[in-house]
């Protein structure tokens, strides 16, 4: 959890503890996962098309296998 998520669920807690705000603090929860998982899967998304990129560019040019050479000295 990070530190903005942290200090928002300790300000959810910090209320008295009637039913209604641990209500409140479960929806608050669940919203920061929803977020965080929306994050994880763009992500997921965009290295999976980078690396679809890379490997069908590099069938028609090359261009990442000489660089490996270059870069390696082969």
């Amino acid at each position: 959890m990070s530190k903005k998520h942290k200090r928002f669920a300790a300000q959810n807690f910090a209320v008295a503890g009637s039913q209604p705000h641990a209500v409140l603090s479960h929806e608050s929860e669940y919203r920061i996962i929803r977020h965080d998982l929306i994050k994880v899967v763009i992500l997921n998304l965009v290295y999976l098309a980078a690396i679809l990129f890379l490997y069908f560019g590099n069938q028609r040019t090359h261009f990442v296998d000489n660089w490996f050479a270059k870069l390696l000295h082969f």
